[in-house]
């Protein structure tokens, strides 16, 4: 058993320093329950020189809880390496029949990117060293599959991957391309992205930029960054079918802000739908990301006289993007001329991205659009923690995080976006009270699997008089409907009838638990414990 164990440490020290982060000694190695046998990955108690075959994940034992999500997640729910949620065939949940949420694998991929950072930074471990490998290279194939510069694929698998990965990908969808020559075989992969997917990715890159020394890693998050940014900078002139109010033209316009899919539109042309009342803008085979979308529109015959329509959450993704592309490229000589290329473009339109931001209002109605929330604070979490500039960030925590963005939520029970704003919140804010309530709501989450169970909360919680349905009160985290990522959905909700034998990933926990972790609003409640390789005891 000692040799096992020197053995376990030895490989979690040359793991750990080759990413440049000091080990403890005690670190996961290895994802709870894995292997057989012969060799099985198990917890190590170093105080005690004893395993702990099952380890308690109730309460007190949040570091546990997220070694068992972990766990559920790697066995189940990481198709081809893309988060999901997992439909099981029975009660037994031993037997995988169907995937849910094959539309959002990408912003939740990046956000379990993220969890993996943070607690590498956290901890040292090596089996966060490896999981952050592995999803960095999984999201670049989704970079790369598409063929288009800054163009994301939703989700992409090998062709001859088992049925329920091939379901996710069905020839009859048509937002799926299969057959795709790449890396010598064939895949099929999802398109039609939409901006929301590019938040998780952009939080999970940054911090994995932040958290890894691997050269190699580094240069794989660098380039697929640098890519985009260059790319929504291009602003070329492109013809497109538009479609005004239902009437349909061909034009070429300026699209500022834009990535775009051959793939997704059949003869080539990107097709633009406007509507003027309200105004609304989308587009087929281009995702743009302009903080104004009367700078498009103006372009079109009889629109010249249109006002600035800002969008402030766009604005907010537009001054995030820019920051990550400046951090993954400081110090770096071979992209000093990209760097300062990327740099004038950002301080030739940042001030008035800012401007936009602080106008931010919650234009939400009851319980819908919540998930709106979370495509703000995601992005808004990178511009904060990157910004250099002392005034603008200054701005950013004060106009933008606290006085509009926080004042909407700060009553929801929202442990992601209460920890987002105590890392982020001002000097002069006192965000402990504030953190020491939202960890124990998290203290609440439910053990893992994480089932999507139904509720019935009426005469638990009372009932809005202004939005019949749902609680006047948030609810509590242990008794709200679970979801893929419970901090994006309304914590008001009263009835729903669950689904059988669906279980969700718990990126919603990780994230979480791990940012508390390394931002220090969470102590280790399982210290000197740590899972290794049980071979040869």
């Amino acid at each position: 058993m000692l040799r096992s164990i020197t053995l376990a440490l030895f490989v979690g020290l040359t793991a750990s320093q080759a990413h440049g982060t000091a080990v403890s000694v005690c670190a996961d190695t290895c994802v709870l329950g894995d292997g057989g046998a012969a060799s099985r990955c198990e917890l190590w108690d170093s105080s005690t020189g004893s395993w702990i075959s099952d380890p308690t994940d109730g309460p007190g034992a949040l570091n546990n809880r997220a070694r068992r999500y972990s766990s559920w997640l790697h066995r189940w729910m990481m198709p081809a390496g893309g988060v999901m949620s997992a439909h099981f065939a029975d009660p037994s949940l031993d037997r995988v029949v169907a995937y849910g949420g094959r539309r959002d694998s990408p912003i939740w991929t990046g956000a379990y990117l993220a969890a993996e950072s943070l607690r590498f930074m956290a901890t040292g471990a090596p089996d966060a060293a490896r999981w952050m490998d592995e999803t960095v290279r999984t999201l670049n194939r989704w970079w790369r599959i598409p063929g288009d510069p800054g163009y994301l694929a939703r989700y992409a698998a090998p062709a001859d991957s088992p049925a329920p990965i091939q379901a996710i990908l069905a020839a009859d969808d048509p937002e799926v391309h299969r057959g795709v020559p790449f890396e010598g075989g064939f895949w099929h992969w999802r398109g039609n992205i939409s901006r929301d997917q590019y938040q998780g990715v952009l939080l999970g890159y940054s911090l994995a930029y932040e958290a890894t020394r691997s050269p190699a890693l580094r240069e794989i998050i660098r380039r697929d960054v640098v890519g985009f940014v260059e790319q929504l900078m291009s602003s070329d002139r492109t013809g497109v079918k538009i479609s005004i109010d239902g009437r349909v033209t061909n034009d070429e316009v300026n699209i500022p802000y834009a990535v775009f899919s051959r793939a997704d539109v059949p003869n080539g042309t990107p097709m633009l739908t406007i509507r003027t009342n309200p105004i609304d803008a989308a587009g087929e085979g281009v995702l743009f990301f302009s903080p104004d979308i009367a700078e498009l529109v103006r372009q079109l015959p009889g629109f010249g006289f249109l006002p600035a329509l800002p969008q402030p959450t766009q604005a907010i993704q537009l001054g995030s993007i820019f920051s990550v592309a400046l951090q993954v490229t400081q110090g770096v000589p071979t992209y000093a001329a990209r760097r300062q290329a990327i740099a004038n473009h950002f301080e030739g339109q940042v001030d008035q991205w800012l401007d936009i931001a602080a106008d931010w209002v919650n234009t939400n109605l009851c319980d819908e659009g919540y998930f709106g929330l979370n495509i703000g604070f995601m992005p808004l979490f990178n511009w904060i923690r990157l910004e250099t500039d002392p005034a603008r960030k200054g701005r950013l925590q004060r106009e933008v995080l606290r006085n509009a963005m926080w004042a909407e939520v700060a009553d929801h029970k929202n442990v992601f976006f209460a920890f987002i704003y105590g890392v982020g919140a001002p000097p002069e804010d006192d965000a402990q009270v504030v953190i020491g309530e939202q960890v124990a709501q998290l203290a609440r989450f439910p053990a893992a699997p994480n089932l999507a169970s139904p509720r019935d909360l009426r005469g638990v919680y009372p009932e809005s008089t202004a939005c019949p349905g749902i609680s006047a009160v948030a609810v509590n985290v242990d008794e709200r409907v679970p979801a893929t990522f419970v901090w994006e959905r309304h914590p008001w909700k009263l009835l729903d009838p669950g689904t059988p034998n669906l279980v969700y990933p718990g990126i919603d926990y990780l994230l979480a638990y791990w940012m508390g972790r390394h931002y220090g609003f969470i102590l280790d409640d399982a210290p000197g414990t740590c899972l290794y390789w049980t071979r040869g005891r």
